[in-house]
């Protein structure tokens, strides 16, 4: 089993790899002077997936934060509805008493 240190390490090269990779894709590779043929365009995508790949795991990232946040904060909504609803009841047994 690796260590703390090492599993961070790890995760700290893939994000710097992949940060890298994208930068270069989205960045660097659309000003390069070099023709269509050339071995460097073969490792990466076409460059419209650029924006359609981050739009994708945004919606997903955010649709996933929102979900994981209305199931933790839904005892606390439901305790509050059923607090309001006693108390509108026992206020109006008030009134009309």
């Amino acid at each position: 089993m690796a260590s703390n240190s090492q599993v961070g390490k790890i995760v700290v090269v893939v994000a710097l790899t992949l940060f890298l990779y994208y930068f270069f894709w989205v960045s660097i590779l659309p000003f390069m002077l070099i023709d269509e043929g050339n071995f460097i365009h073969s490792l990466f995508p076409p460059l419209e997936y650029a924006f359609i790949f981050p739009a994708i795991f945004g919606v997903i990232f955010i649709g996933g934060i929102s979900i994981y946040t209305l199931y933790h904060i839904w005892d606390h909504i439901w305790k509050k509805k059923n607090y309001l609803k006693s108390y509108v009841i026992s206020c109006s047994y008030l009134v009309l008493k």
